[in-house]
């Protein structure tokens, strides 16, 4: 991993926002608030201890060291060189500590760091530091919890003070204190199975293309969103007069009303809907499935399942890996080895959760090449318009 890092007085700059408070947490040094360094959940002392300055977290070079995070300094020049070296991979960090008003009361709230490991066994690690924020004067506390080395928010834990004290006083249950946890984003979320994801079939259509003449141009595939979007490649549409969808044993005309075309990205959506006014307001009735999706990356390794129409064959199911994050022409790209064939462009391309990352785009054929749009585009061009 790639870091930019300024060196002054032999201090590194490390910027989290939000270190307030320090402190009356851990006290001062030079009369700069002191900020507690967990390393795999110990912490450790310097001679000169890290602070908060100017908004800024000052970690001393030692700490890098407990880290297992290399580094070549030179003295002279004042400059640090961490562009090639990664950090250990059983490292665990808890960052900084956040205090802030919420619905009435006070969040404390931190952030996890995991390196390699699972969920599961991170958990210990999670209540340790619930035990540093159970510390705090504040009515809930919250963990975010990261992966590297993308540093991707995976999810939250939050519990009110007041029942995790119950507990630690067991003064309640084990199953009353689970009742508690609110988890939010994919932490400790169960991958749907294959039935499951086959199910989700319902939102994805088969779409034909006519030309002036009413005569087929093409076919290919496409997807349902909340809120009545449809969404396909750009290509499978470029050239139509007429464009209908079958999506769940209904057709519908999406010929004359859409939110935006982007050829670059190979990107069409549109309303979809039995009817329309005036103005392009939906009046009819709409599929009565939609999916979920998310702009957030998958990573190598990750399973995947695209739904598509090859070769005119609706709503086919494979599956494959997330090969790479590719860079094309300036544009990103999924690569995945769920297999499409021709006819499943525009088809939908969902990870194990059954959310939407990508839109199936091209491949190469009789080979494990498939490609996807991922979703970040489909958002950008939403948010503009």
């Amino acid at each position: 991993m790639k870091r930019k890092v300024f060196i002054s007085f032999l201090a590194l700059s490390f910027v989290y926002a939000g270190i307030v408070s320090a402190a009356s947490l851990w006290g001062s040094y030079k009369g700069n608030p002191i900020v507690r360094v967990q390393v795999d959940g110990t912490v450790h002392k310097n001679s000169v201890p890290a602070i908060s300055l100017n908004n800024q977290t000052y970690v001393p070079l030692n700490a890098l060291k407990k880290a297992g995070i290399k580094y070549n300094m030179d003295s002279n020049k004042q400059t640090l060189d961490l562009t090639t070296n990664k950090m250990n991979t059983t490292v665990k960090q808890l960052h900084s500590i956040t205090l802030t008003s919420k619905d009435g009361g006070i969040e404390a709230s931190t952030d996890f760091y995991q390196t390699k490991g699972n969920e599961d066994e991170d958990w210990d690690d999670i209540m340790d530091a619930f035990t540093s924020l159970s510390d705090l004067d504040a009515t809930l506390l919250t963990v975010n919890y990261y992966t590297t080395p993308s540093y991707a928010w995976k999810g939250s834990v939050s519990i009110p003070k007041l029942t995790l004290m119950k507990f630690w006083q067991s003064k309640i249950t084990d199953d009353e204190l689970s009742s508690e946890w609110v988890i939010d984003g994919k932490l400790f979320r169960e991958p749907l199975t294959p039935k499951e994801i086959a199910k989700l079939q319902n939102a994805v259509g088969f779409v034909l293309v006519y030309d002036e003449s009413n005569k087929p141009l093409g076919q290919g595939s496409g997807f349902v969103l909340k809120d009545d979007i449809f969404v396909t490649n750009y290509h499978v549409t470029e050239d139509a007069s007429k464009i209908t969808v079958s999506v769940d044993n209904k057709t519908y005309d999406l010929s004359d009303w859409y939110f935006f075309k982007d050829a670059n990205k190979d990107i069409f959506s549109a309303a979809i809907s039995s009817s329309f006014d005036s103005s392009g307001n939906a009046t009819g009735s709409s599929p009565a499935h939609s999916l979920e999706y998310t702009t957030e990356l998958p990573e190598v390794g990750d399973k995947v399942y695209a739904i598509g129409s090859p070769n005119g064959l609706e709503n086919t199911v494979s599956d494959g890996i997330v090969s790479s994050i590719r860079t094309i022409d300036g544009i990103t790209y999924i690569q995945h080895t769920a297999d499409t064939e021709p006819g499943s462009s525009g088809g939908v391309l969902l990870n194990e959760y059954g959310e939407v990352i990508g839109i199936t785009t091209f491949g190469v054929s009789n080979t494990t090449l498939d490609f996807a749009v991922p979703m970040k585009y489909f958002q950008s061009n939403w948010d503009n318009l």
